[in-house]
Order: C-alpha cells, then sequence, then structure tokens
C-alpha cells in the first residue's frame, strides 16, 4: 500500500521536478520573488490589498538592485573573492519585500544602508571564511538600529499569500527543506494555540497565517542554504529554536532578530567552512568526461558521496550562474579532492567553458559540504548501486575509500552510460571486485523490466540510484512497482546541474 501512495504521489510530483530541473536553486529563488515583485506592483492597484503605491515599490526594488549589485562588484573586487552572481540580486528583492517603500530622502538612505550592509555581510561577517548571518535579515536590522526605522514585513498580507504558497512549495521541493520548515511551523502553530491567540478556533488560526510574515519567512529566509543546517538531523533544534524565538510575543523579537539569533545557533551546531581549493589538473575518464583535482585544504574532512557548492571566479555569466553543486568523486582516504563531470556535444554553459580554461594554480571556492547519500553503517547490508552517466560519480568514491580501508560489502554496481567509450573508473571498479563488488555495464537505456534478472535477489538489497533525472524517476518507479519498499530506496540525481 506505501508503494501505492507513492507511486500515486509521484505522478503529481515528476511535473514539478521537471520544471525544477531547469533551473538552479539561486536562480529558482530569483524567479520566485521576481514574480512576487511584481505580484505585488499588480496588487498596488487595489488600496485594500497592498498599502503602497505601484511606483513607491518599484523605486524600492530598482533603488536596492542598483545599490546591492554595485556593492557585491565592488565589495568583492576589493577583497579579492569571486562574487556570488544572483545572490546580490535575490538579497535586493528579499529587502524590497520586507522593508517599507521610500517616500523621503531619508527612506532611500534607510534602504541603501541595508543593501550595503547585507552585502559587506557576505564577505566581512564571516567566520573560516563563510558568512554566518542571514544577509538580507542583517542589512535589515543594522539599518534598523541605525536609522531608528525598522522592517515593516508588508511582504506579509492575504493578497501575497498564494504566491508566496505556490513559490515556495517548488523552492523547498527543490532544496529538500520541507522537514525544516514544517518544524519551524509546527512550533508557531502550537505556540499560538498554547497562547490562546486563536481561541481554537481553526480560522482564527488560518487568519493568523496567511496574514502575517510568517510564510515568507519560512520558504524564502528561513532556509537559506549557508546560514541553516544542511543535515537533517539539526533541523529539529534549529526549526523549534527559531520557532519559539518568531512566536513568543514576550521576547519582542522582530523577524529578524529571531532569525539572526537561529543563525548564530546554527553555526555552533552546524559549522560550516568555505575552502580555497587550489587546482592542480583535469584528467580525462571517458570520452567527454573530465576530472577536476585540487591540493586538499586543512581542515578539509568529507564522507564518501557528498557535494559541495563550487564557485568560480568569472567576469561572464549565463542563465545558470557561476556556481554548482557537484558530487565530490575522490575518496576521503585520497591526497586530492576532485569532482567529475560531463562536457555536453552542444555548447557547453559558461561554467563549463570556465572550467576548461583553468589553469593550475588558480583558486576555486567550495562549500556549504552536504549530502546523505552516503554508505549506511552496516557494512552487512547488501547493496545495490545503479548509475546513469555521470551520477557515476558519489559510487566512485564510495568504492575507493573501501578499497582504501579494506571494507568488504555485498555491492552490485549497474553503470549504464549512452557508449561504450563514455564508461569512466573500470580500474577502480575491477579492483573493487576484491573486496566484494560486482559490476554490469550497461550501454544504451537500461531495460528497468531487466532489473530482476540483474539483481536476483533485488527484495532483500538496498537500492542507492544516482543519475540524471529521467534515469533516476524510471529506475524508483520500476522498483517500487517490483514491491521494493521505499525506506530501501535512496536516490541522489542532481537537479538543475545544467551543461
Amino acid at each position: 500500500m506505501d508503494n501505492l501512495f507513492k507511486l500515486a504521489g509521484k505522478r503529481l510530483i515528476n511535473p514539478v521536478d521537471r520544471l525544477n530541473d531547469m533551473l538552479t536553486s539561486y536562480r529558482l529563488m530569483l524567479y520566485f520573488l521576481v514574480i512576487l515583485a511584481g505580484w505585488a506592483i499588480l496588487g498596488s492597484f487595489f488600496p485594500k490589498q497592498i498599502p503602497y503605491s505601484w511606483h513607491e515599490i518599484l523605486a524600492s526594488i530598482v533603488w536596492l538592485l542598483i545599490i546591492c549589485w554595485a556593492a557585491n562588484k565592488l565589495i568583492s573586487r576589493f577583497l579579492n573573492i569571486p562574487a556570488n552572481k544572483e545572490s546580490d540580486l535575490i538579497t535586493a528583492l528579499i529587502l524590497a519585500l520586507i522593508m517599507s517603500p521610500p517616500k523621503y530622502s531619508r527612506d532611500f538612505a534607510l534602504l541603501a544602508a541595508a543593501g550595503i550592509l547585507a552585502i559587506a555581510s557576505k564577505y566581512v561577517i564571516t567566520l573560516y571564511k563563510s558568512h554566518v548571518f542571514n544577509p538580507a535579515a542583517l542589512g535589515a536590522f543594522v539599518s534598523g538600529e541605525l536609522f531608528n526605522h525598522y522592517a515593516s514585513w508588508w511582504v506579509g498580507t492575504k493578497f501575497m499569500t498564494p504566491v508566496v504558497v505556490i513559490g515556495g512549495v517548488l523552492v523547498l521541493r527543490k532544496m529538500k527543506r520541507f522537514t525544516l520548515v514544517g518544524l519551524f511551523l509546527a512550533t508557531y502553530i502550537l505556540y499560538l494555540i498554547y497562547a490562546g491567540n486563536s481561541n481554537g478556533d481553526i480560522h482564527i488560526l488560518w487568519q493568523e497565517i496567511i496574514s502575517s510574515p510568517v510564510l515568507f519567512f519560512a520558504t524564502v529566509m528561513l532556509i537559506e542554504p549557508l546560514t541553516s543546517p544542511s543535515q537533517a538531523g539539526k533541523y529539529i533544534p534549529y526549526g523549534v529554536l527559531v520557532g519559539l524565538l518568531y512566536s513568543v510575543t514576550r521576547l519582542r523579537l522582530s523577524p529578524e532578530e529571531a532569525l539572526l539569533i537561529g543563525n548564530v545557533f546554527a553555526y555552533i551546531i552546524a559549522p560550516k567552512r568555505r575552502f580555497e581549493m587550489k587546482f592542480l589538473r583535469r584528467v580525462k575518464e571517458a570520452e567527454g568526461i573530465y576530472s577536476y583535482l585540487f591540493k586538499t585544504p586543512t581542515g578539509f574532512k568529507f564522507t564518501a558521496g557528498q557535494y559541495l557548492e563550487w564557485t568560480l571566479s568569472q567576469n561572464k555569466t549565463d542563465s545558470r550562474g557561476n556556481r554548482r553543486y557537484l558530487t565530490i568523486s575522490s575518496a576521503p582516504t585520497e591526497a586530492e579532492v576532485r569532482f567529475t563531470l560531463k562536457y555536453p556535444l552542444r555548447r557547453a554553459s559558461a561554467f563549463k567553458q570556465r572550467l576548461a580554461n583553468l589553469k593550475p594554480g588558480e583558486v576555486v571556492l567550495a562549500s556549504d559540504l552536504s549530502g546523505s547519500f552516503t554508505l549506511p553503517k552496516d557494512q552487512d547490508k547488501k547493496l545495490v548501486f545503479m548509475a546513469g552517466g555521470v551520477g557515476i560519480t558519489p559510487f566512485r568514491s564510495m568504492v575507493q575509500s573501501m578499497i582504501d580501508s579494506g571494507q568488504k560489502r555485498d555491492i552490485q554496481l549497474i553503470y549504464t552510460a549512452t557508449s561504450d567509450t563514455e564508461f569512466s573508473f573500470k580500474n577502480i571498479f575491477n579492483q573493487a571486485e576484491s573486496i566484494g563488488l560486482k559490476t554490469s555495464y550497461i550501454t544504451g537505456r537500461l531495460e528497468t523490466d531487466n532489473i530482476p534478472a540483474l539483481v536476483h535477489d533485488y527484495k532483500v538489497r538496498s537500492f542507492y540510484i544516482s543519475g540524471p533525472y529521467s534515469f533516476v524517476q524510471a529506475i524508483e518507479t520500476s522498483l517500487l512497482k517490483l514491491g521494493v519498499g521505499p525506506t530501501k530506496i535512496t536516490t541522489d540525481f542532481f537537479p538543475g546541474y545544467g551543461s
């Protein structure tokens, strides 16, 4: 029955994932905020919906976009740190939606201060080169203290709520943060009930939620990837704490203050670091597939199967930006850090074009180490690795790690590629036969009906699936139909990867 429910759910969710797969997380958030700002301008023609005129909102947006773009450009150049493309635009739009539009010259100064402080915090207020505070929240709070005029969070209206919910669901699906937001909202709602704000009336409670900025706060600011925990196990204390700080009226904290305190707590329980990776060399692994090797920086540790966000320094970017989440294909036991990717037959993205011209000694920034696509602790558990194309990278990391540590496991690897020339790391997988790995190479499309023939004892094994969205979804759907339980399937597709 669980499998039937999951299959039914997938029919509804798949179109959403296909849309999300076309965009990076940052580009999705940017589009969400642009649409939200446009919706606010539309609502301004109805005075009872939005309390500001269209030209006041537009002036705020344009002014903050200019300020944040210029600050990002100047500070990054002065400190010689690669600027994160799109982040300045995202910060500007968030500030425009939570701070009152300007009416007087003093208001323009307030917005300028908020924008500059928000951008500066990304470069200056850092620990181990990683920023601690949500930039928009810090900019709004400090400028409020300086000018004694605080964020109004005017985005929290009934008119804005439908767009916030739709966009928020897309973002949460993309970033896999439903659990974190759910914990925060549960804490918020339970406190409202406990405090008697709704007197147990569901309608009053509902009105409280849709008439406040809580949904925007949760789906846009709470989940900011560099200032919130990335491990699911840390979601509970973080989500509950921020939920309480946001809700308890006796504390008299603004939303931005609640988030900033939560950011400090998140850094204590789940510290993040940004590493400077010095490029060493590029290695051809197979036809059109290359690995990039970097010197391991001091203090860098990871688990096989995890990923990093990589930021390139480049003057020109395309719609996909200058950042990518890429799996670490090296093992923790190896002396160098590497990632592996495929170059498309057609025109490559600006990101990959820049990679192709990377020179030894150049520095690439790596941050947001995360990922739960890792080996189970139980070494007796029988596994199946299923890789589609460059989705082989986490398995290369896991297998090399097992070889180096002498760890034996019963694992079947089913590796598919479009042609025989695109299989990578064969030498490693051949070597791993001595520790229990059995590899099947499939050229062309894997017929999912053949899974039982390839894995005779599939009902007792746990499956790890990595590769393009279509590959992962097809394999997972087939396994569910075969009766493999959802808890025995772990997926690691790379949405928004791009070419």
